[in-house]
């Protein structure tokens, strides 16, 4: 089964109370980015940052996706992951209750299997645990990695 990383707008104008995100999202792309068929990064292009990019994350050969909505699936996203054939998608990133949110449920709109990378995802408004509970229900506790996360020393 055809496999992809999406990882949502981990870009230095989200942290926030997120900092701790950056090292970990980046470790995980190190050590198992090679693991899938296809890597997605997306960058949250908005009002102050049209002019610069402030994506922080990095992997050879991820295809990088500029958006202005919430979901990662943009139209060009999709045609990629029908290119590639892509049945699985693991999900991590920055926002839990807006932009990972709405992902998994395009992906699941568009016939996805969809598992998230749950130690791998954070919310800039501290929402992460309720998001990550409804997301759990949607998706099932089988489709919910306990994935990445460990310790960080910023």
């Amino acid at each position: 089964m055809k496999k992809a990383l999406i990882i949502t707008d981990v870009q230095e104008d989200f942290l926030a109370n997120s900092d701790y995100m950056y090292p970990l999202c980046q470790k995980y792309l190190d050590e198992h980015g090679s693991e899938y068929d296809l890597v997605i990064l997306t960058h949250w292009k908005h009002e102050e940052n049209q002019d610069r990019n402030t994506l922080l994350l990095h992997f050879e050969g991820a295809v990088v996706a500029e958006k202005s909505q919430y979901s990662a699936i943009t139209p060009e996203v999709l045609d990629i992951l029908k290119q590639n054939g892509i049945i699985m998608v693991h999900i991590a990133g920055l926002d839990a209750e807006a932009a990972v949110m709405a992902t998994m449920y395009s992906l699941l709109d568009n016939g996805y299997k969809v598992q998230l990378l749950e130690r791998l995802v954070s919310s800039f408004f501290t929402r992460g645990w309720e998001s990550t509970t409804i997301m759990r229900h949607i998706l099932g506790d089988e489709n919910v990695l306990i994935v990445g996360g460990g310790r960080v020393w910023l």
